[in-house]
């Protein structure tokens, strides 16, 4: 099991779910279907330890986020370098976990893609994230 150090945990909670990184910034608005839970690759993030660089773009991503949320396709956390306002906003609106990884980021990011159902587990409170 691999360890990777949080830098800082913006909402807190349990996470234990399939990672899915995705290598770019995400715009939740125009690039992720809140009703669907797809992103424009077609990637589904319910569910999913979903780890990304961060967000770009429309203030109506904190929307797209809840909008996750409310039609039961939420990741299950998320994990990123770094997180603007609008993605911090949305995580706290839909109460999903959210933490920010600088440091060890790349490391994560490699650890998982070498490894073919990498699971991301995470207890509320812990400083760490744990690689299955």
């Amino acid at each position: 099991m691999k360890r990777i150090r949080i830098d800082k945990i913006i909402v807190d909670g349990s996470c234990r779910a399939e990672a899915l990184v995705v290598d770019h910034r995400i715009s939740f608005f125009g690039e992720v279907d809140p009703r669907m839970g797809r992103t424009v690759e077609g990637h589904y993030i319910g569910g999913k330890a979903l780890i990304f660089p961060g967000t770009r773009g429309s203030t109506v991503g904190t929307y797209i986020i809840y909008g996750l949320k409310y039609y039961g396709h939420a990741p299950a956390c998320m994990i990123v370098h770094d997180a603007e306002p609008i993605l911090i906003a949305g995580a706290v609106l839909a109460d999903i976990p959210l933490f920010i990884v600088r440091e060890e980021y790349e490391e994560l990011v490699g650890h998982v893609k070498n490894r073919e159902h990498a699971i991301i587990l995470h207890g509320r409170g812990e400083e760490v994230l744990f690689i299955e």
